[in-house]
């Protein structure tokens, strides 16, 4: 009988083991599943926000006024200040332009589909797309020159490189008798 009492005693610190690895594939599990949970969310926030500025303009873009950013005394084109809070996580979101077309990390501005789309990605995450009407949705960068905001360049796309709350100004403007959605920071120069 003395001998079951060893087999046993003998067998106690091999369960110990298994039950500590068998703990530590739960932990690692957990872990894993919970950085692809918190990627999902940052994800669905930053898409939710984008939903939100696209309804918001496609109002704006059926019926506002539009302001031709070439003539100095034009009246100001509808507007839409849109307060957005993306995720700490955010990588790029950018409005017109893929930020990241060859996801090396080193962004551009270029235009995709003539600026009608919308580009994020977050940590972890992979690059999404909104496709937008491009009819009606065609974003540039705003640059502030001669006291007025006009299309930065010949057209760029509007990027944002960091998660937390800001506030973005959308305005319908016109350049060369084509319409446009005209993006930049607010601030005091406005």
């Amino acid at each position: 009988m003395r001998q079951r009492d060893d087999d046993a005693a003998d067998q106690l610190p091999i369960r110990l083991m298994m039950s500590l690895a068998i703990v530590a594939v739960i932990v690692v599990l957990i872990a894993g599943a919970s950085g692809a949970v918190r990627t999902f969310l940052a994800e669905q926030q930053v898409e939710t926000q984008c939903r939100l500025i696209e309804a918001s303009l496609s109002t704006m873009v059926g019926s506002g006024a539009v302001r031709d950013v070439d003539d100095l005394n034009a009246p100001q084109g509808t507007k839409r200040v849109q307060s957005i809070s993306l995720p700490d996580s955010l990588i790029y979101l950018s409005f017109g332009g893929d930020a990241d077309p060859l996801n090396t990390g080193v962004f551009s501005s270029g235009l995709v589909e003539d600026g009608a789309v919308i580009f994020y990605r977050v940590q972890g995450g992979s690059k999404q797309v909104i496709w937008l009407p491009k009819e009606t949705f065609k974003f540039r960068e705003g640059i502030f020159i001669d006291n007025r905001w006009g299309v930065n360049g010949a057209g760029q796309s509007f990027i944002i490189h960091t998660g937390g709350t800001l506030s973005l100004v959308f305005e319908r403007v016109q350049k060369n008798h084509r319409s446009y959605i005209l993006v930049h920071n607010t601030d005091d120069i406005d």
